[in-house]
């Protein structure tokens, strides 16, 4: 039974901070194009928003005795007014929003709105659903066999890097509007400092009540934004920016969601501390045409985060009794389990994000909807 107070406190806290990514992303558009850039970011969180409590979140944890009686029990308690399961509903579509949000921003100048309310739908029945169903609904096989993902470092993060990365490569856009403006400084101090305080409750919000774990989230969530931004200052040590630091603390972030309720503080210090250093490493390398970095920050750092937990995962912490190479001290299968969750998280988000960017295209193009064709 969920904290109904908790619940609706972590869902307080984390609605502005899915806010203000449409901010971060208006902040370093051309003046000409903020507008539409928070247009099209706002409508693609609209759209994915309707399209979770339609149908996403029922395929995802509401499977009963039948599929056609856990949608009617389903829509019937919306219907009522069912306080736990509205509520749930809700926190669970601030992480498909979050998702939904990075890789909006890969998109950036390159297609019109209209390409994320055929998008996001079909991008959630196809990769969204089928991986959080099998990581975080007890009938899921990867749940079953006992493979972990406490706030979204697979289900989330790697899920949404991944269909970045196969859309920026797919959508080139105009380089002349694709150019961006320096970014203002401290509106991206500001809209950061949203996404860091929301961050809490998308730590805290698996664990749906206080409990002995709360204390051990909120210090690895700071730990985590040390420890990213610890990551790109030292490999940038020379010549430091506030940018820099800013995109180290969303990198220890999106690092922490894997392992943040079942590792240590220090591992998860040392996690980030890594991550930081490998993507900040590739950011400064890419050739990837992505105003927003968000395959380097999301995809790598969800995997790092992955590998992080599978090295570090703590029988005290975790639900039963999974164990990580380190914290083991011997081979356990746990790993094994762990990179099989993985290897289906890359494969059904390359597979499915590749199906939804064709049947997206064939829809739209025959309507000329898309303003940039590639």
């Amino acid at each position: 039974m969920i904290d109904i107070l908790f619940v609706v406190l972590c869902i307080l806290i984390m609605w502005p901070m899915l806010f203000s990514v449409p901010i971060l992303y208006g902040s370093s558009s051309k003046e000409t194009s903020i507008s539409e850039t928070l247009t099209m970011t706002s409508v693609g969180l609209f759209t994915a928003f309707m399209a979770w409590m339609l149908f996403g979140y029922v395929l995802t944890f509401g499977i009963e005795s039948s599929f056609f009686s856990s949608i009617d029990s389903y829509f019937s308690n919306l219907q009522q007014g069912d306080g736990p399961v509205i509520l749930n509903m809700v926190l669970q579509a601030c992480f498909f929003l979050y998702a939904a949000g990075m890789f909006i921003g890969t998109l950036i100048h390159k297609v019109d709105w209209k390409f994320f309310t055929v998008f996001i739908p079909i991008w959630l029945f196809v990769v969204y659903v089928p991986i959080a169903f099998s990581f975080w609904n007890t009938n899921g096989f990867l749940s079953q066999l006992g493979a972990l993902d406490f706030s979204g470092g697979l289900v989330v993060h790697i899920t949404a890097g991944v269909t970045s990365l196969l859309l920026a490569h797919q959508f080139t856009g105009d380089p002349l509007e694709v150019q961006e403006r320096s970014s203002d400084l401290p509106v991206n101090y500001i809209a950061t400092t949203l996404i860091c305080f929301g961050w809490f409750g998308f730590n805290l919000g698996p664990l749906g009540t206080v409990n002995e774990l709360t204390g051990l989230v909120i210090l690895n969530t700071i730990l985590a934004i040390i420890g990213g931004s610890s990551g790109y200052l030292l490999l940038q040590w020379k010549s430091v920016v506030s940018e820099d630091l800013l995109t180290g603390m969303m990198v220890g972030l999106v690092t922490s969601t894997a392992l943040v309720g079942y590792a240590s503080p220090l591992a998860v210090l040392f996690t980030s501390i890594i991550s930081g250093l490998i993507t900040c490493y590739y950011r400064n390398q890419s050739l990837i045409n992505d105003p927003v970095d968000s395959f380097i920050l999301n995809g790598i750092g969800g995997i790092i985060g992955t590998f992080g937990l599978m090295l570090f995962a703590n029988p005290i912490f975790t639900p039963n009794g999974q164990t990580g190479l380190v914290s083991g001290g011997n081979l356990t299968n746990f790993p094994l389990i762990e990179l099989l969750g993985l290897t289906f998280t890359l494969l059904i988000s390359l597979i499915g994000a590749q199906f939804s960017i064709s049947l997206t295209k064939l829809i739209l193009f025959r309507k000329k909807e898309i303003v940039y064709e590639n």
